[in-house]
Formats: structure tokens, sequence, C-alpha cells
């Protein structure tokens, strides 16, 4: 006999011979449409794809987790909340947006912790994408035409210099860990790619804090081992786990801002 029930997640009424229960709370009811996006999460997050591919993987997921329209108000609430939002690129915003859309729409429900997952994700991509632009991609310009063999073969720099020299993708915590480099490494003082890093550094207003210890290395560090590496695996991330992530990036003294204030040669 088919049974009529408000699933807990998207709120709406639904009929059906087959009903899934959250932790057997039978007030706590998924219609099949959600059940089988839980299903997709978990099957990214444990299956054999490396974490790069999960991480993509998880990415796309979470487009399609919201509508455009949802994005759009998204995207309009944070600029209008947040004046430096205008700062930042459109992937990035767009990648935020995104975020946001998804985890109101689960915050306004009875949500299962695993529908955190992707907007985690989501958040952390954001501030990959920026550091990228703002860091990495005018580094690649500035060594462009030098040999880096030497840097290929250091394991300090070897990504980076994948990066400048083919494009390879970059992620977030092996540019903390680059940076971290940069006054650890032997060869940092011979080094094209650091040397080049160095250079860049001293046109930007606020440079001295993508370097401390305790400054974008360990924000990064931070930001990949308590939120990306668990969202990507098995673990279970919950609301409060977001709104932390949400705080940690973009809150008032968020990791992105100080990346853009970092770089920012208009305020010095």
């Amino acid at each position: 006999m088919a049974t009529t029930f408000t699933c807990c997640r998207c709120g709406r009424d639904k009929k059906s011979k087959l009903t899934v229960s959250i932790h057997d709370e039978w007030n706590l009811l998924l219609c099949n449409a959600c059940y089988g996006r839980l299903l997709s999460i978990w099957e990214i997050k444990a299956g054999e794809l490396s974490d790069s591919e999960r991480h993509v993987e998880l990415i796309r997921l979470l487009g399609s987790l919201s509508g455009e329209a949802e994005v759009e108000r998204a995207r309009a609430v944070l600029l209008a909340r947040e004046s430096r939002s205008s700062l930042l690129s459109a992937p990035a915003l767009t990648m935020l947006a995104t975020a946001a859309a998804v985890a109101d729409g689960f915050a306004v429900k009875t949500a299962t912790e695993l529908d955190w997952s992707a907007a985690v994700i989501g958040l952390c991509k954001a501030v990959e994408l920026e550091a990228v632009r703002l860091i990495c991609e005018p580094l690649s310009t500035a060594v462009s035409g030098m040999e880096l063999g030497d840097d290929l073969r250091d394991r300090s720099f070897q990504r980076m210099a994948q990066y400048c020299k083919n494009g390879k993708p970059l992620e977030l915590g092996t540019l903390g860990y680059f940076m971290r480099s940069m006054a650890g490494s032997p060869r940092s003082a011979i080094s094209p790619i650091a040397s080049g890093m160095r250079t860049l550094a001293g046109r930007w207003p606020r440079s001295d804090w993508l370097f401390k210890e305790d400054g974008f290395p360990e924000d990064v560090r931070i930001l990949t081992k308590m939120y990306r590496n668990p969202a990507a695996h098995t673990d279970l991330l919950s609301e409060a786990q977001y709104r932390s992530c949400a705080e940690l990036v973009q809150g008032t003294d968020g990791v992105l801002w100080k990346v853009v204030a970092a770089v920012d040669t208009t305020r010095r």
C-alpha cells in the first residue's frame, strides 16, 4: 500500500510504496529522488577515483543540486551583502553562489549530513579558483620561457613548475605547500620559480601573509584537512561544518578576502 508523506529534504508531498528513513526516524522520510541524490554523493565519495577526479565529480554534482534561478538569487545576495564579492572572478563567484543556493535549500528542511559535502567542496573550490588566478597565473606569465628543468625535478617546486610549463592543474593544498616551501626549501635562493614568485610579491602590497607560516599556508592546511578532504571522502559532514567552512572562506576575515587584499595593487 502506498504511503503519503512529506520528504524531509525537498519538502514536497510524496506518495510511494517504498520509503527511506534517516537513522530509523520515521518522521524523517526521503523521497526516491532525494535518496538517489544521496546515493550519488556516496558513490562518488566511496569510489576509486583519485582525489582530483573526486573533486571534479562532486563539483559537477553540486551544479545539479540547484536551479539557475536559485544560483542567480544567491549571487545577488552575495554581491549585496559583501561588496568585496565584486572583486572575485566570475567562476569563483558562481561557485560561491551555487554552494550558497544549495545550502540555503538544505537549511530550510531537515537535511542529511551527507548533503553538505558538495556545498563544502564548492566553497573550497572558490578559494582554489581565486588563488590560482591571482597567484599562479601571474607567476606562470613571469617565468614564461625560462628553463625550469631543475624545478621540475625538485619536490618543493615540481607541481608549480608543471603548472607554469604546461598548465597541469594545481590544487589548493599543493599551492599551500609551495608557498610554505618558499621559505623552507634549500633551493629557494636559486630556483627560477621561487625567484619569479619573489619578484611578484615585491609588487604586491600585502604579500607577506602569503608566505607566513601562520598565514596563507596555514589557512589552506586547515581548509583542506578539516573540510575539503573529509568532504571528498566518506566522512559525514554536517550543516555546522558547512557554516564553519563558510566563515573561514568568506567571513569578515575570510581566506578569499585576504588573498584578494594580498595582491591588490590599487590599495597600497
